[in-house]
């Protein structure tokens, strides 16, 4: 089912052209209504708000061959909720048109199986970041942040270890938690020391889960490592 999707959307977007975006370019203005729906080719795209004070609040990221934004896509919006702005080094889009898009996923059954598969999981992050930034304290908005991005945005590399995929700085975690950039270098750099990550300059993010979870020891944890390894 993997390859006949990748195929049938490789038949399909590389009837379309492209663009390339360096980092840090913005792809979508929050109000903007897109030209045309984007398909990512290759990169990665991040996703923000922008506080009344001018802070980015990230609310998620998009790789190779997901769609967005999703909410314009599917005519819930008449333009872009949020921003979305290159975040790898450079990215390359489809620019497909929003009604040969949709009539694509509606006409494929696998596809629109594929949609919602991308949009449950879209939902369970949200409801992973909502939970992170429910915590008081610097360390546990931290610990859930990084299990969120072990879960949706890494990989296993060892029984119970995850890298992320993404390559996160210490304001990026910052702007996820809504901490100071000092305060989550400070508690990222006792993680460390712990053993519940490690991480260094051009290395990227690796999560201990079983360490993280023994600290943690929460069932709502638990359950969701539970379910990412049964998918």
């Amino acid at each position: 089912m993997v390859d006949a999707y990748a195929k049938t959307m490789a038949n399909f977007v590389n009837k379309f052209p492209t663009r390339t975006f360096l980092k840090g370019e913005i792809i979508i203005f929050q109000g903007e209504a897109p030209r045309a729906a984007f398909i990512i080719k290759s990169g990665i795209v991040k996703a923000y708000n922008l506080s009344i004070h001018g802070d980015e609040k990230p609310i998620g990221f998009y790789s190779d061959g997901e769609s967005f934004p999703g909410s314009w896509i599917y005519d819930k919006v008449p333009s872009s909720v949020y921003y979305y702005e290159t975040y790898s080094n450079e990215c390359t889009l489809y620019l497909v048109p929003r009604e040969e898009f949709v009539a694509f996923v509606r006409t494929h059954p696998f596809m629109m199986l594929a949609e919602l598969d991308h949009y449950i999981d879209s939902s369970l992050s949200l409801s992973m970041q909502l939970n992170a930034l429910q915590h008081s304290k610097a360390s546990e908005k931290l610990m859930y942040t990084l299990h969120y991005l072990a879960l949706t945005r890494g990989r296993t590399i060892q029984p119970r270890q995850r890298e992320i995929t993404l390559q996160l700085t210490h304001q990026d975690f910052a702007n996820l938690t809504g901490l100071t950039r000092e305060t989550a270098a400070t508690e990222l750099n006792k993680l460390k020391r712990l053993g519940v990550i490690n991480y260094g300059k051009n290395i990227p993010y690796i999560v201990d889960l079983q360490k993280l979870h023994a600290i943690l020891n929460d069932q709502y944890i638990a359950e969701l490592e539970n379910s990412s390894s049964n998918r």
